[in-house]
């Protein structure tokens, strides 16, 4: 369990890293979204516990 919830962190850092990269070549923002990642990021990268 512990590598499958690894793995899918992993993936789902490079996934908002690529889109956090593309809205900045358009010039663009996304807070909505920005806001939540920052806001779960300590819960899946296992600073918080479950």
């Amino acid at each position: 369990m512990g590598r499958l919830r690894h793995a899918q962190n992993t993936k789902f850092y490079k996934d908002c890293a690529e889109y956090f990269k593309a809205l900045r070549s358009k010039g663009s923002t996304d807070f909505e979204f920005e806001d939540e990642y920052y806001f779960t990021m300590p819960g899946i990268s296992g600073k918080i516990e479950d």
